[in-house]
């Protein structure tokens, strides 16, 4: 007769397989770990070898890690969130999308499942969906700066220059000195005729990074309408 799985071994390899992660050791992380899996499958393993796998880039051992984490227990967010993101490394955006939304049906608060499915839908073009997605994490997590970040980037990409101008606020609030929130900042109210709040908004993403030809372009030519019609 079989004898049962021993939880001490088990939790005697993560923890080992654990401080190997922590220094670096990948590769004797990851044999720990399947060492630990052959005492007992627990979803916990195959996700921490899925991240892993993923964190190395070997993204098929990962899919197969998080595969099994969901068909070993169906419930559980972090298995779908995982291959989602495994999913969209591997640029197969359909799926990535059905599983990080699988993952926030079962945990409307699953934050880190909401940031990248609105990038799934921004690369793969869709960016009203991608918008919708960025409302509905910031109503969860209205202090997260990067998807106010992204939220301003796809607003941008839509021509929504109003909610360009509000998600990239939010941003600056944060990170004054962010070169890409000032120059898309100028762009929208270039857009929306505000030329003293455009100019002003390139001049400060040029003392941030003076090197940038298409701001530094931008600028001249608003000086320039500015005095022609001042």
């Amino acid at each position: 007769m079989a004898s049962e799985p021993n939880p001490t071994d088990v939790r005697a390899l993560l923890e080992k397989a654990g401080e190997l992660e922590r220094h670096g050791h990948f590769k004797e992380a990851l044999e720990v770990y399947e060492q630990s899996l052959a005492i007992e499958e627990r979803p916990e393993i195959l996700q921490h070898m899925g991240n892993l796998y993923g964190d190395v880039g070997r993204l098929d051992k990962a899919i197969e890690a998080f595969e099994r984490c969901t068909q070993k227990v169906p419930e559980f967010p972090g298995g779908y969130g995982g291959l989602g993101l495994a999913y969209y490394r591997r640029a197969r955006l359909p799926e990535a999308i059905e599983m990080f939304e699988k993952a926030i049906a079962l945990d409307p608060d699953f934050i880190t499942a909401r940031y990248w499915l609105g990038i799934a839908y921004f690369h793969r073009g869709d960016f009203e969906k991608a918008i919708g997605v960025y409302h509905a994490l910031l109503e969860v997590a209205p202090d997260f700066t990067v998807a106010w970040y992204h939220l301003g980037v796809a607003a941008a990409q839509k021509g929504d220059h109003d909610e360009t101008l509000r998600a990239f606020g939010k941003v600056l609030e944060q990170n004054p000195r962010s070169f890409v929130a000032n120059y898309r900042t100028g762009v929208a109210h270039f857009h929306k005729g505000n030329l003293d709040a455009a100019i002003g908004a390139f001049r400060t993403a040029l003392d941030i990074n003076p090197d940038h030809k298409r701001a530094r372009e931008n600028l001249r030519s608003l000086e320039d309408m500015r005095m022609r019609f001042s």
